[in-house]
């Protein structure tokens, strides 16, 4: 179906959605991971759905560079702007992953029951996935490898005892449209791979993006 991409472990699972032509699901708020939903727009700035307090909390107990050997976006070299009142703003634009990859995978695993639980297609798209799931036929692939990039900017603002005043996150991702035109297919609000015509869906963790199909 897909030449050229590298396969990943099922242990590295993000949180996987299916994609509507209508909205981006938490589209407006800065955060971590997202749910991500097609629209017309998707090479626009990707707002996700957790608080980024989730990534500063997790990152903050490890070393810079731990967080760096695990494949995580840290503050390491980040511009420090001087404010006029004593505080200062940290911003840096980068790539990595939000969060661990065993956190981001128990919170999908949540995801997916929660809308397994659920009535009509998307339900049934969720149930099939947790049944390919178990029965390891999933192939997951890496879509920086398939034209999608993205960098994600972080501003942290501190007072000038150092306290955190608050934070905001956004993402630049390109070549999403184009992605979803040649490999994908939206009907009844659920995604579908092209070439083969099995479920699928698109993950997000920081800036690293994933695509699945079953």
């Amino acid at each position: 179906m897909i030449s050229g991409v590298n396969s990943l472990s099922s242990s590295t699972i993000s949180l996987l959605f299916s994609a509507t032509p209508s909205q981006y699901e938490g589209g407006n708020t800065s955060a971590a991971n997202s749910s991500i939903e097609a629209t017309g727009n998707t090479d626009n700035v990707f707002k996700a759905a957790n608080a980024i307090g989730k990534i500063i909390e997790i990152v903050a107990g490890m070393g810079g560079s731990e967080a760096a050997s695990y494949g995580m976006f840290t503050m390491e070299g980040a511009h420090r702007t001087e404010n006029a009142n004593g505080t200062y703003t940290l911003t840096k634009t980068g790539t990595g992953k939000g969060v661990p990859d065993d956190h981001y995978a128990a919170t999908a695993m949540a995801s997916w029951k929660e809308k397994a639980a659920g009535n009509g297609p998307k339900a049934e798209w969720a149930r099939s996935y947790l049944d390919a799931l178990e029965k390891g036929t999933i192939a997951i692939y890496d879509m920086s490898k398939m034209g999608v990039t993205s960098t994600m900017t972080e501003r942290q603002t501190f007072n000038a005892d150092g306290s955190m005043r608050g934070s905001s996150t956004s993402w630049n991702t390109q070549g999403m449209d184009a992605f979803l035109e040649q490999y994908t297919e939206i009907r009844d609000g659920v995604m579908y791979d092209k070439a083969t015509g099995g479920h699928a869906s698109i993950s997000q963790n920081g800036t690293v993006f994933t695509y699945s199909v079953w």
